[in-house]
């Protein structure tokens, strides 16, 4: 176990916390470099020409990782609940699995050997987008768990800002590796995670529910605590063993996904979560900005890559910006005038590509540029920290990788087709695809505004409370004020 003592004897809580939400937070980054190095790959002329790519092979190829995504979410919620492998071996797996698909991509000398290796990425980046996400937010305290939540998916424009770096420098070389170099880098991200993995303890709910009780009130000491055993880390353990002892008696399966009102309504905001996650618009800068550019009359390789580059910066600031708000703004508010922004996006870059697709105006391409920024950022602000930690947050224990699981199926369900049609509905409808878009999101942001729940401040038992209408604890929750007492107490600690 990573522990750094202090001059009093105890362990530095925030350092160990930092390292173990480092290790699953940059495993997370596979599917930030996955997006990106396929924004980047379909802009550049070595790779379309050697698979000889159409708009219909262009869509299969970004999309076949889907299809991996959704096989994943059928056995990822089982594989982490056995007591053997847990939120740290899904890690591990997912890590060992991109090894294979990454390898196999990087190294495809035809179109079945690249599709095959990105359906096993897929794969992976499922098991662990239900591993790593629960694992962040079962380790942190309820205050700081919605931007530690957000930050494992901002994360993933920090890979892709090297990612396209990468590719500014790849995509001159006349040969294969002006994109399989950029594949190879995909391998980096869980080369970390598997380094730091066995240095970082399971999370404590899952410790309690194997039956591992001491070394779950061990670990909330050692990074909730500092090494003691405060009122804080009592209450969390308390509250802790009673939920889960709730949930074993009631024998939860996967039935009652739909069996109470509270987690049937648990499910349909997962669902579309996992629809908006993908049909807002983000695809059409996130997979295909060079189509989009190359539509705006936007040629040039290294100017779309460039865009391209100084884009991901802003999205990585602004999901942090977002990820740091989600507390004080809250989930609900942030979710629906987003969309609606998003729908208003849309609305402008389609009318604008309407008038100047054929380049022949600085200003209106100008003018197009803007609002890719403009909606990419929004995106990143909002649905990028929000679409995987608001679903693991509001669901209990005993379903929590049950609903992460259908969370990635749906999400990549319709990430497959959405990715497969949108190159071939830009080709043959362009600027009146963002007409209709934006009218979905419209509609979509009026749902969310009568389905959302909101939950910021809540500890993950709390919010159970809120769903099912019924505590299933009858553990004292200390309120802000004592927790803001003991994080000054770990402040003064910190500076001995």
């Amino acid at each position: 176990m990573f522990t750094e003592k202090t001059k009093e004897g105890t362990v530095n809580s925030r350092r160990l916390m930092a390292v173990a939400l480092f290790c699953a937070i940059i495993n997370g980054c596979t599917m930030g470099v996955d997006q990106s190095m396929m924004n980047n790959l379909n802009m550049i002329d070595q790779y379309i020409d050697y698979f000889n790519l159409d708009s219909n092979m262009e869509g299969l190829f970004s999309a076949a990782i889907n299809i991996g995504s959704v096989v994943g979410g059928f056995f990822a919620s089982q594989l982490i609940e056995i007591n053997v492998v847990g939120r740290k071996g899904g890690i591990l797996i997912s890590c060992l699995l991109t090894y294979l698909g990454v390898g196999l991509q990087t190294g495809a000398q035809n179109r079945a050997m690249f599709i095959i290796a990105r359906i096993i990425i897929g794969i992976a980046v499922t098991i662990n987008a239900v591993s790593a996400p629960t694992y962040v937010a079962e380790m942190v305290k309820a205050k700081y768990r919605g931007f530690f939540a957000g930050v494992y998916m901002a994360s993933w424009y920090f890979a892709a800002i090297i990612t396209t770096g990468i590719s500014l420098g790849t995509y001159t070389l006349q040969s294969t590796w002006a994109w399989r170099g950029i594949s190879l880098w995909q391998l980096c991200p869980s080369l970390f995670a598997v380094v730091i993995l066995p240095f970082i303890p399971e999370t404590p709910r899952f410790l309690v529910f194997v039956g591992r009780e001491d070394d779950a009130l061990d670990v909330l000491k050692k990074y909730h605590g500092n090494g003691l055993e405060t009122e804080l880390v009592k209450n969390e353990f308390l509250e802790i063993k009673n939920v889960l002892n709730y949930e074993k008696e009631s024998k939860i399966g996967w039935i009652d996904l739909l069996k109470t009102k509270g987690n049937r309504m648990r499910m349909w905001i997962i669902f579309w979560m996992g629809v908006a996650s993908q049909f807002t618009g983000s695809n059409i800068v996130g997979t295909y900005l060079g189509l989009f550019l190359d539509n705006s009359g936007i040629t040039s390789t290294r100017k779309q890559i460039v865009i391209n580059l100084t884009l991901q910066v802003c999205n990585f600031v602004f999901a942090i910006l977002g990820s740091w708000l989600t507390e004080g703004w809250g989930r609900r508010p942030i979710i629906v005038y987003s969309t609606v922004f998003m729908g208003i996006c849309l609305f402008i870059m389609g009318a604008l590509q309407s008038k100047f697709s054929d380049g022949s105006s600085t200003a209106g391409s100008n003018a197009l540029i803007f609002m890719v920024y403009l909606f990419s950022v929004t995106y990143a602000f909002s649905f990028t920290p929000l679409c995987i930690s608001y679903p693991v947050e509001i669901v209990n224990y005993s379903i929590r990788t049950k609903g992460m699981a259908i969370s990635q199926i749906v999400t990549f369900a319709f990430g497959f087709f959405n990715q497969y049609a949108l190159p071939i509905a830009l080709d043959h409808i362009s600027w009146k695809y963002y007409m209709i878009n934006g009218t979905y999101n419209f509609l979509q942001a009026l749902l969310f505004y009568f389905i959302i729940v909101e939950v910021k401040g809540l500890t993950l038992e709390e919010i159970d409370e809120k769903f099912d209408g019924v505590s299933h604890t009858h553990v004292p929750i200390l309120d802000s004020r004592e927790n803001s007492v003991e994080d000054s107490a770990d402040s003064d600690k910190d500076k001995v």
